[in-house]
């Protein structure tokens, strides 16, 4: 074939001058990058032992050295080859790299000849200085080149990046790899071992070591940890346990101690290793993503705009592929290694998996699985995290699970199971220890039962460490938890607790002394009355009677609940102490009740933080599960709220009934407030004039005859000794409310009365004066509350009279067809409107209100 056509023309006299000028430079580029470099090549291949020298280098100033020698060396074979394509030599593309092939007819050209040479040396050393420092020790240590080697104060240097520059001493071998493989002759390469793919496999391994060093101290820690452990026959938590006592006490010490604030301040900063698995762990998959991110960020920014450029973008993406690769299964090796180790070093979780719900541990037992529980699920969450972070960087693992992931799931079911049963142990002990506790200070008489307060911690935390796994099958198997601990069906929970009065009644001692002694009482719970039982029981093992019996640690009080309240009085407890009893069992309903709202919104906030992290438009088929299953434990939670409240209500009204007077409201002898109230409706005389009115209406008179007794009756001394909660309170007022007007009503109904004008107006007052006193009582007990949180409404107190105030705007009515401009609805079948039949009884009660006229009335209500 004939190429005379399109063969290059040769070099003009001045272009080979110019050649010849830029081979000259590119080889003085070199000799003085070789003369530079050479104590620090020498130092990096161990060819002497210059301590002295070594001193002044870092391993941020050797790598910086090298790049502005190699970058000295790229831009003298950049001008190089930028005067082969002037001369006509070469092609270069329109970024200014050579075309590949564009060579190939002028290859005996004595000029190219002479730079082809020049490029290969260049290649060779860019490619040795490169190699020999990606393949190098640290002067610190026996790691490789890092940012984050720790030794003997290289302040100096501690701001000069290592990574950036390796990264782009890399860059710079493959491009002038890429640029010798254009131009020079196959046979006449630098050195067969120096090619991309091998410049790669040792980049790929110095981010390796670079992680693995990173890694070391951490492990090493650990390391040293186990083997102490295995030496002296114990668990790793045991020794750490040890070194956090130790160090309490010593700090107790020097705290005491006014004159050695410095020691104490050492004390604190001591050597308490903490959670040196999780810690281990971090360090790992921390070094490894912030090695990795920005190669993976380097790899995705990279878009060819030349052929020549497309050739060695795809190398740059081997290479950082191929890195964050490796760096991936390194750090999932290191991790998976360090997780096998956690189960096996702690003493908490081998009891915990040993004991049955029935066991009772010590306080150092108890501390020690909860330290090993914070720290597993501490693991799980940066474990998920990595995972979520590895599917991003590494798009190659595709759908399969990875050697963490299968750690995780491991571990997720491990937590979950070891979480469940730690809670259910803390709250069968918590059952064993409950009493009455008090709620809030300043207020010593107001008691609730301490295993409201305590589940209630127990469920918070087992929720926020499940939360902190970031695994969705840790946290709904808690949440199914927690929802069988508070729901009214579990024979084991608290509503069960409640029922039968468990931790209702204390020592009536320790009752008397909080009743006498209001001014010098503290609550015996500030943050948990749980474990600060449990830490009395296990300092003061000697009182024999305060321990719970070891056959049945289950079992209720003597009295306590509704049956023992209203059933039969047994051991001849007396009526104090069963009312006590009474009012400290709804006080526990009422916070059960807001216990269970707010572990409601605990979920709800889970709910929320998950949707927020993955709309419903981007998850997956598992993840819709997940989230119903929290969506369940947020409703069924606040069911569980709504049914303590009905709970609540329905023991009110019986206490209510039992105290002021029951359903046998109109067969009794008026010994109780509401049964009088009653007897004092049914004699009074309504059919009265005006100069009647004046002393029938008289505030002495109606305050000795209705509001006295109900002041003085037993449930309102009880109240007025701050014994009820402001809820409770509420509903009492609310139950009394509607039993008086039931029998308000229920009198005007059975015809017992008959009414003028005058009569409906004192019936009116007497009806304001009963809704202010049960108002009063709600008001007075929420201003003496310090924890109120928002104003006390009144108004459901006032809507059990509703039917009342009906009755009584038709009593005062001037006519029968007066009360059809009213905006009542009348004749509805709300139970806060009357009916028609009793629109007409009531106004049969006037004495001059006319049969046909209340007739004709009905009869338009009715239509």
């Amino acid at each position: 074939m004939d190429h005379d056509d399109d063969a290059l023309p040769p070099p003009s006299v001045a272009n080979a001058e110019s050649i010849v000028n830029g081979i000259q430079q590119c080889q003085l580029a070199m000799e003085e990058s070789r003369l530079s470099l050479r104590p620090i090549m020498a130092i990096m291949e161990e060819q002497i032992q210059a301590d002295d020298k070594i001193k002044d280098y870092s391993d941020g100033k050797i790598v910086q050295d090298c790049l502005g020698a190699v970058e000295r060396i790229f831009g003298s074979i950049g001008v190089l080859v930028s005067r082969l394509a002037d001369g006509g030599l070469i092609l270069l593309d329109e970024q200014g790299n050579p075309q590949s092939e564009s060579s190939k007819d002028n290859r005996d050209d004595v000029y190219l000849l002479m730079a082809s040479n020049c490029i290969a040396k260049a290649s060779g050393f860019i490619g040795h200085q490169c190699f020999t420092l990606l393949e190098g020790d640290s002067m610190i240590d026996d790691g490789p080149l890092d940012d984050y080697t720790r030794g003997h104060g290289e302040e100096e240097h501690h701001s000069l990046p290592v990574q950036p520059c390796m990264a782009r001493l890399t860059e710079l071998t493959l491009r002038i790899l890429q640029t010798e493989m254009t131009i020079v002759a196959p046979g006449n390469c630098s050195s067969e071992e120096i090619s991309s793919s091998s410049l790669i496999e040792a980049y790929a391994d110095y981010q390796r070591r670079c992680v693995r060093t990173r890694s070391k101290p951490s492990i090493t820690s650990l390391a040293e940890l186990r083997r102490i452990a295995a030496s002296q026959g114990c668990y790793v938590s045991d020794i750490l346990d040890e070194e956090r006592r130790r160090q309490q006490f010593d700090t107790g010490i020097h705290l005491g101690d006014d004159d050695n604030g410095e020691d104490s301040e050492s004390c604190e900063g001591g050597t308490a290793r903490g959670q040196p698995h999780a810690q281990a762990m971090t360090v790992i998959l921390g070094e490894a993503s912030s090695l990795m991110q920005p190669l993976a960020a380097w790899r995705d920014a990279l878009a060819p705009t030349s052929e020549g450029d497309n050739e060695l973008c795809l190398q740059i993406q081997r290479l950082c592929q191929e890195s964050v690769e490796t760096l991936d299964n390194e750090a999932q090796t290191l991790a998976t290694t360090v997780g096998s180790w956690f189960v096996a070093d702690q003493s908490g979780l081998a009891n915990l998996e040993q004991s049955t719900e029935d066991d009772t541990h010590t306080r150092s037992d108890l501390l020690s699985i909860e330290s090993s529980l914070e720290e597993m699920a501490f693991m799980c969450q940066v474990v998920a995290r990595y995972c979520e972070f590895s599917k991003q960087m590494v798009p190659s693992n595709g759908p399969g699970t990875s050697k963490l992931q299968d750690l995780l799931t491991e571990n997720s079911l491990h937590y979950s199971t070891l979480e469940t049963r730690l809670a259910t142990m803390q709250f069968r002990q918590a059952l064993s220890l409950a009493s009455p506790q008090l709620i809030e200070l300043g207020r010593p008489a107001l008691q609730v039962p301490s295993i409201v307060e305590d589940a209630h911690y127990i469920c918070v935390r087992a929720i926020e460490r499940a939360s902190g796994t970031r695994s969705e099958q840790a946290i709904w198997t808690v949440g199914h938890f927690v929802c069988e601990i508070w729901g009214a069906n579990e024979s084991k929970g608290v509503y069960n607790a409640l029922m039968e009065g468990i931790g209702c009644v204390g020592d009536s001692s320790t009752h008397e002394n909080s009743a006498n002694d209001s001014t010098t009482t503290s609550p015996a719970k500030i943050d948990n009355a749980f474990a600060a039982a449990l830490l009395e029981a296990v300092d003061g093992g000697g009182d024999d009677q305060a321990k719970p019996s070891r056959s049945n640690p289950n079992s209720a009080p003597p009295s306590g609940g509704l049956s023992a309240l209203f059933g039969s009085r047994r051991n001849g407890e007396s009526q104090q102490n069963r009312i006590d009893s009474e009012l400290c069992s709804l006080n526990g309903i009422a916070a059960a009740s807001n216990s269970c709202s707010a572990l409601s919104n605990l979920f709800r906030e889970l709910v929320d933080e998950k949707n927020h992290e993955a709309p419903s438009s981007s998850r997956g088929p598992g993840e819709d599960s997940d989230s119903s299953m929290l969506t369940f434990a947020r409703d069924e939670l606040a069911s569980h709220s709504q049914s303590y409240m009905r709970l609540l209500k329905k023991h009110v009204h019986a206490l209510v009934s039992e105290l002021c007077g029951g359903d046998d409201l109109f067969d009794c002898d008026g010994q109780l407030c509401l049964q009088n109230l009653r007897l004092f409706i049914e004699g009074e005389v309504y059919s009265i004039n005006s100069a009647s009115l004046s002393s029938l209406e008289s505030d002495d008179r109606l305050e000795s005859a209705i509001i006295g007794p109900i002041r003085r009756s037993k449930l309102f001394e009880e109240i007025a000794m701050d014994k009820c909660d402001a809820v409770v309170v509420l509903h009492i007022a609310e139950a009394m409310s509607t039993k008086t007007s039931e029998i308000i009503l229920q009198t005007l109904l059975r015809g017992c009365c008959r009414f003028n004008e005058w009569g409906a107006m004192l019936l009116s007052k007497q009806v304001r004066l009963l809704q202010n006193v049960y108002c009063e009582l709600v008001l007075e007990i929420a201003n003496s509350s310090e924890t109120a949180s928002a104003p006390v409404n009144t108004a459901s107190v006032l809507q059990q009279f509703e039917k009342v105030k009906q009755a009584v705007s038709i009593l005062q009515l001037e006519k029968p067809s007066d009360w059809l401009s009213f905006s009542y609805k009348v004749g509805d079948s709300d139970d806060t409107n009357l009916t028609t039949h009793e629109i007409e009884k009531i106004m049969n009660l006037r004495d001059d209100f006319n049969e046909e006229a209340i007739a004709r009335v009905c009869i338009q209500i009715a239509s």
